[in-house]
């Protein structure tokens, strides 16, 4: 039995984590923050749906459609047709919007490293094992209970 309370612990981590993606991203000089995170979910999704871009950054349709054409318009994203359903187009990222993610990305971890250089060798283990089971978390199935 773990003695700690999994649903405090969870929420700790969840603010600790925007604010940490907060820290990171404030010295990126790349796209806006939105257009950085539609990127990062067509990385993280693949080609998909207008529709479930929305679901998924918890925004309107339209709204997802007016950022999608921007960063068409950049080059960053393509709209192909859907395979499954001709009158819907899947987004993905193009070269271009994968180098920008990537660029982003390095200039986020550096921005992150220039902070860690000043901890403990031992924290910074401690760290990367932590990333480590961030990882195993978003593999993870929810269970239906509710933890204590």
């Amino acid at each position: 039995m773990i003695a700690t309370d999994l649903s405090q612990l969870g929420v700790d981590a969840v603010v600790a984590a925007a604010r940490f993606t907060r820290l990171a991203s404030r010295d990126v000089s790349a796209l806006p923050h939105a257009a950085m995170r539609l990127l990062g979910r067509l990385d993280e999704l693949g080609p998909t749906r207008i529709s479930e871009l929305a679901k998924a950054d918890r925004c309107s349709q339209p709204t997802m459609s007016t950022l999608v054409q921007r960063q068409e318009d950049s080059g960053l994203v393509r709209r192909e047709a859907d395979p499954a359903d001709s009158r819907a187009s899947l987004i993905s990222l193009t070269d271009a919007g994968r180098a920008e993610l990537d660029r982003a990305r390095r200039e986020a971890g550096d921005a992150v490293a220039r902070r860690l250089v000043h901890l403990p060798a031992d924290d910074v283990r401690t760290l990367e094992a932590a990333v480590t089971v961030l990882h195993k978390i978003l593999t993870l199935e929810p269970t239906e209970d509710t933890p204590r």
